[in-house]
């Protein structure tokens, strides 16, 4: 009976002591605003964003020209002519505002492109910081959602230099 509640409670504590796991807190965004891989990233974006932007100023400079056009004519038009005239600048709106929408899908395919093997590489980094410190569990805390931690648990310090930066 005793060798019985011996073995008990070893394996009681034995599972006690194995429940038992680490857990860190990061802010998963600094880190990857840090990596220079996101700098690469962002002027890339702005590079693009800024050619779409050009592009679709072409679109509402025509749209504008021909808006002042008509309304400066539109005393002088027939009927049918102003009906062609509005229709065209009816066009030019739904010509604008896809081109609105292509950018916008255009600029996340090519965020999601870029991004991606930022993300990746950060996560496989953490992981393995986290595998050396002996974390079982990490938690990111970019949006405040770590209220009380000890400060030796944020591993953004472990993974700056895991990265090279200082």
């Amino acid at each position: 009976m005793k060798y019985i509640c011996t073995l008990c409670l070893l394996l009681l504590a034995s599972t006690v002591l194995f429940a038992q796991s680490k857990t860190g807190y990061i802010n998963f965004q600094q880190m990857i605003s840090m990596m220079p891989e996101s700098k690469l990233a962002g002027d890339s974006l702005n590079i693009l964003q800024e050619k779409l932007n050009a592009d679709g100023q072409q679109l509402v400079a025509e749209y504008t020209k021909k808006v002042t056009e008509f309304d400066s004519t539109q005393g002088k038009l027939s009927e049918t002519l102003k009906e062609v005239k509005v229709s065209e600048i009816k066009a030019l709106q739904a010509n604008i505002q896809k081109y609105k929408e292509m950018s916008e899908q255009a600029m996340n395919a090519r965020e999601q492109q870029l991004l991606t093997p930022i993300l990746d590489k950060a996560k496989k980094i953490l992981k393995a910081v986290a595998n050396e410190k002996g974390y079982t569990l990490v938690i990111d805390n970019s949006r405040d959602a770590v209220l009380v931690s000890a400060e030796a648990d944020d591993l953004m310090s472990a993974v700056k230099v895991k990265m090279g930066i200082r």
